[in-house]
């Protein structure tokens, strides 16, 4: 009997609200106002714009990834913060805009005597972010793990 690989569905909407604002839902969620960034026509620096919800979909997907790897593991995280920018430039092979590089710095604290595990435990995290996997973006991550 061959098994079946997992297959997961998300849908989302968006609704434009007039000038360049749409609302992006995913059912009962809560709404999401969406505006282009601050530094392009019609942005709006006190809103999110899709290249700050792509770099906040990279560094949450990290996250839970490490803290599953983690709780498996029975590597206690205390606290994770992590501060990620990238880069949007004309890429030189299609001359379209896109994400270039992505870089990101997590700074983590375990419990004691869980430094080296939860170490040993970020490659997997990194591969198995499923948002990272599915960029072409290169995402540089300097994990700073400390007790």
């Amino acid at each position: 009997m061959t098994v079946q690989p997992k297959v997961f569905r998300y849908e989302a909407d968006v609704e434009w609200r007039g000038g360049r604002v749409g609302v992006s839902t995913a059912g009962g969620r809560r709404p999401l106002a969406v505006t282009p960034p601050g530094t392009f026509p019609g942005g709006d620096e006190s809103a999110w714009s899709p290249e700050h919800l792509y770099l906040a979909s990279l560094q949450s997907c990290m996250l839970l990834s490490f803290l599953a790897h983690c709780a498996h593991n029975g590597v206690e995280v205390v606290a994770y913060r992590a501060h990620t920018t990238g880069e949007l430039a004309r890429r030189e092979e299609d001359r379209r805009y896109a994400f270039t590089s992505v870089a990101m710095v997590v700074l983590c604290t375990v419990s004691g005597g869980h430094a080296a595990a939860a170490r040993g435990l970020t490659a997997k995290a990194e591969r198995d972010c499923f948002v990272s996997a599915s960029t072409t973006a290169p995402v540089a991550v300097d994990w700073r793990i400390v007790e």
